[in-house]
């Protein structure tokens, strides 16, 4: 047998594995494969870091609790509340985000002007971007006539953004800014737009929630920002006035619950899915204890009744007070989900944290009054028990991952403290993941260029969205040393690569043709980032095989061991190989594939031996071969077979040296003498074996073939 390779390189064609080829390699959404101009530049793997740096943008601004939306499968936005001293305005910051690159642009921000001008704390935040495209629409100029349109009733705001000749914003290269809302038929542009005939069109109607405490208590709560658009969030900044008495304009309303505010404890805010374009709630958990409850807002409600921007026209409830137990946290504390496990499989549900524990209430619950609309919860366990890691008793917020179907749960950020990702469970089940460690690397600009991007705790309260398996870790610092957010593809963590989601790396089929054995696998991969002091490991991966089901991607797939042994497969003409990677780990750096060889046998001469023409002989009719390379060990089973050469025909002796029919021979002197054959591996460099058949015709042309068996 011959040694052969099998190779690939991660630098040819790809597919997204909902496109599956086996000709090419395919990526899971949060797979990538990488070039560029060096060696090192071209790998395969789940996606980079990415990192942004609010503190050290165009306007530093300390920012916390990201709010992220999807626009594209490569283009997100993410938004940032302001994480400041308190003071009588607040900011938010607006950042794109594209997926290929893992690159973070921040576009800038908003000022919000509170119609309370008291010191006020943003502890809770959401975004909500709904698209409005019923009917058609023209345009004359400034003049927009719909026709099917419900505009005004609908409650869109003056400051949103209009685009023509598609329903899908992606499509739409040229918006205008809404100067007004006529009627539920006519809207009035800020420029003009020249004549577009009916058709098709999108409303992007943008606006944020957030709920505050105050210096002055009652002068805390909900407000609503609407008429919102992303030119808003300018590197210079854009001011948004309060409100004064009217509604859907580009202004900063206060949602009260009653003339004296009694929401004064905010600790979060969650909001729901759009029910309608007059109905959409949000949750604001309110009281750290014993006065626990819930206020219910209806962000889309017309607001009536408006004074100095202030109106209870959009409060729809608040329940009695249950007391959790221990402290719930201030910390964008609450997260509306519908879990596919536990014991609020398939029911949509608010889920929020104390330090110790993960809650769940279910939206049904959430009634007037109600004391006991809390309906279970969770103690935190961490894997192992608290024998192997500590409990924190410091549980911060609680997020919600659809794609994986589990709850992000972060911590408070002192020393050590670690953060989870889990299951919801109230049998007392220890907590599935434990992710994030403390190393004290500041990820700022001035850093040392050989320092690798990855989220350490650093003794600070990290926030988090997830959003289509990326989540977004904000360190919530106040200094440029700690104000970091990052994107990290929790959605390829190997324990949900599998199923729906398909977070693999899988390599096209690689041909193994008249293999005889498989050899091994090996694998060139990243070992460290970085250099020297400053390197840092990556997170390790799985690698597994398959044999059938290649083609139409029905075959299984088994793992393979470390040392990449496969000689106890059955060979086959092809096989193909697939990655899995750890990403929720001490450093979260995923790792990086460059390559793999498949190490095979085939049926020509074993690569061990070289056929010997001098120790041959046609008249004794004997094959001799050369031992050219050891075995490092017992020699396996060797195996001859004899062909015609002229017809291709036989073999005409098939013979092995465990139950010979012929006779086997060894020379470890260069063919002076012989003995008998013996499975002792090279003595030196004129070691040779031969063999002579039993019986075999005359005046045959043979071609020897020398294998393991």
């Amino acid at each position: 047998m011959a040694k052969r390779a099998a190779e690939h390189f991660f630098t040819g064609d790809t597919v997204p594995y909902s496109s599956y080829d086996a000709t090419k390699t395919m990526l899971g959404d949060l797979i990538k494969q990488y070039t560029g101009a060096t060696s090192v530049d071209k790998f395969a793997g789940p996606m980079k870091i990415g990192i942004g740096r609010p503190m050290e943008a165009g306007v530093p601004i300390a920012s916390a609790y990201p709010h992220v939306l999807k626009l594209s499968d490569d283009k997100y936005w993410i938004f940032l509340s302001e994480n400041s001293t308190a003071a009588a305005t607040r900011r938010i910051v607006m950042y794109e985000y594209v997926v290929s690159s893992s690159a973070f642009e921040w576009n800038g921000f908003i000022t919000l002007t509170f119609p309370t001008a008291t010191a006020h704390t943003i502890r809770g935040f959401r975004v909500a971007r709904e698209l409005y495209t019923t009917g058609t629409a023209s345009v004359n100029g400034t003049t927009v006539t719909g026709v099917g349109t419900a505009w005004a009733d609908s409650g869109l705001s003056v400051g949103c953004r209009i685009g023509f000749g598609s329903t899908d914003a992606a499509q739409i290269s040229t918006w205008y800014e809404i100067s007004s809302i006529n009627s539920n038929t006519g809207i009035t542009l800020t420029t003009d737009a020249g004549i577009i005939a009916s058709g098709d069109y999108v409303i992007e109607d943008l606006s944020i929630a957030v709920s505050t405490t105050n210096a002055t208590l009652t002068n805390g709560g909900v407000f609503l920002v609407k008429g919102l658009q992303p030119l808003a969030f300018a590197p210079g900044g854009t001011t948004i006035p309060a409100a004064t008495t009217i509604d859907n304009i580009r202004a900063v309303y206060w949602l009260a619950d009653a003339g004296t505010v009694t929401n004064t404890i905010s600790c979060g805010l969650a909001i729901d899915e759009k029910d309608s374009w007059t109905q959409q709630y949000i949750y604001v958990i309110d009281g750290t204890t014993t006065t626990c409850r819930v206020y219910k807002y209806n962000i889309r409600a017309p607001l009536t009744s408006i004074a100095s921007g202030k109106t209870t026209s959009g409060f729809v409830l608040v329940t009695g007070a249950q007391n959790p137990a221990t402290v719930v946290t201030q910390i964008n504390n609450g997260r509306i989900g519908t879990l596919n496990h536990g014991p609020g499989v398939g029911v949509k549900c608010l889920y929020f944290v104390t330090v110790s524990r993960v809650f769940r209430a279910e939206l049904v619950n959430i009634t007037s009054g109600n004391t006991t609309w809390q309906s279970d919860s969770m103690t935190e366990n961490p894997p192992g028990g608290s024998t192997t890691y500590a409990l924190t008793n410091a549980l911060s917020s609680v997020e919600v991952s659809d794609t994986i179907d589990r709850l992000i749960v972060m911590s408070s950020g002192a020393a050590g403290v670690r953060s989870y990702v889990t299951r919801y469970q109230t049998s007392g089940e220890q907590f599935d993941h434990i992710f994030l460690a403390e190393d004290k690397q500041l990820d700022q600009n001035t850093a040392d260029s050989d320092a690798v991007v990855h989220p350490s705790i650093n003794a600070s309260v990290f926030s988090a969205w997830v959003e289509n398996g990326i989540g977004f870790l904000c360190r919530n610092g106040t200094a440029a040393t700690l104000n970091q957010i990052y994107s990290l593809p929790i959605g390829a963590h190997w324990a949900y690569a599998s199923g729906t989601f398909n977070q693999q790396l899988i390599t096209p089929k690689m041909l193994t043709p008249n293999a005889i054995s498989y050899s091994k696998l090996y694998v060139d991969s990243e070992r460290m980032l970085g250099n020297g002091t400053l390197g840092m490991s990556l997170e390790p991966f799985r690698m597994y095989y398959r044999l059938n089901g290649i083609d139409d991607n029905t075959g299984s797939w088994v793992i393979i061991e470390d040392s990449g042994d496969l000689a106890y497969l059955v060979p086959s003409t092809e096989i193909q190989f697939m990655f899995e990677f750890r990403i929720l780990g001490t450093t979260c750096i995923p790792a990086r594939i460059y390559s793999l060889s498949l190490v095979y046998e085939d049926n020509t001469t074993d690569s061990h031996y070289q056929p010997s023409v001098a120790q041959s002989s046609t008249v004794g009719k004997t094959f001799a071969w050369r031992f050219s390379t050891a075995f490092g060990g017992t020699v396996p089973e060797l195996r001859v077979r004899l062909y015609d050469a002229v017809t291709g025909s036989g073999p005409l002796v098939d013979d092995t040296t465990v139950s010979p029919a012929g006779v086997w021979e060894k020379s470890t002197d260069d063919g002076a003498t012989w003995g008998a054959y013996n499975s002792n591996d090279k003595a030196n460099d004129i070691t040779y074996i031969r063999y002579t058949p039993l019986a075999l015709a005359d005046d045959i042309k043979v071609r020897a073939l020398l294998t393991q068996n």
